[in-house]
């Protein structure tokens, strides 16, 4: 017993130990407490309409659409918010033909080869973003060709990528996995229904989940006023009952 003891001593002061797995992207809920990440999806059009999210002073995520008439200005107004951070919300094909997915688009018949220009060429258009989700894009996200060709643009340039899941069979998380890429997912959307008593529940349950998982990402967008006001009418109650509101890099750092 005293030998095994004496070998086991030296092993640990020789450095020695079991090999262990080595996992790129630890399980942040394994550390967070009901942390709420904002994602506030659509903007580009109107920099007014964005106001009544920006003056709400919490952290939170702004995607916003590339080439549209407002677009400078509104990536302008955010970069002017310290609290506030700036991604790409990236065009994608839908499986709706009736959806117009706007300029800048990837569509289920692009070119792998074609992907890294287009997305320079948006990414120019909002300077500043540190990152991506996908605006629509039910075909795109469902094309593992296409979406690896995504992911490795965002490694290569150090910008995150979010998957919006608007698509059920969404496979950007093995496309994920495959390339080593760090990848979240939205677990809420705030105004499918555009009501207020839906936005409320919708609300409601990111709170719930915030508590329950420890933190969780929510995907509203810049147009909804029940939106703005559902987060603007609950925040300061919210942070004193220990809630925190974050920009969604935090959740890749």
């Amino acid at each position: 017993m005293r030998f095994f003891l004496s070998i086991l001593s030296l092993l640990v002061l020789c450095g020695c130990h079991a090999p262990t797995h080595h996992d790129p992207s630890p399980r942040p809920s394994a550390v967070r407490q009901k942390q709420i990440f904002l994602v506030i999806d659509d903007a580009g059009l109107d920099v007014a309409e964005m106001r009544q999210f920006l003056d709400i002073p919490i952290p939170m995520t702004i995607a916003v659409l590339p080439h549209l008439k407002e677009t400078e200005r509104v990536c302008s107004e955010i970069h002017r918010h310290s609290d506030k951070e700036l991604i790409l919300h990236q065009p994608m094909e839908a499986y709706d033909p009736t959806k117009k997915t706007g300029v800048g688009a990837i569509y289920n018949s692009t070119r792998p080869a074609d992907v890294s220009r287009i997305l320079k060429s948006n990414l120019a258009s909002v300077r500043g973003a540190v990152g991506m989700n996908n605006h629509m894009g039910s075909r795109v996200t469902e094309n593992e060709v296409l979406i690896s060709e995504v992911l490795k643009y965002c490694r290569a340039r150090g910008l995150y990528f979010m998957d919006s899941k608007t698509a059920y069979n969404s496979i950007v998380p093995r496309a994920a996995e495959r390339e080593h890429v760090h990848l979240e997912a939205r677990d809420v959307f705030l105004d499918i229904q555009h009501d207020r008593e839906s936005v409320r529940k919708a609300w409601e349950s990111t709170v719930a989940k915030a508590r329950e998982n420890g933190y969780v990402i929510a995907i509203g967008h810049i147009w909804s006023k029940e939106t703005a006001a559902a987060i603007r009418d609950s925040y300061k109650t919210l942070q004193n009952q220990g809630y925190t509101f974050h920009v969604l890099s935090e959740l890749y750092e």
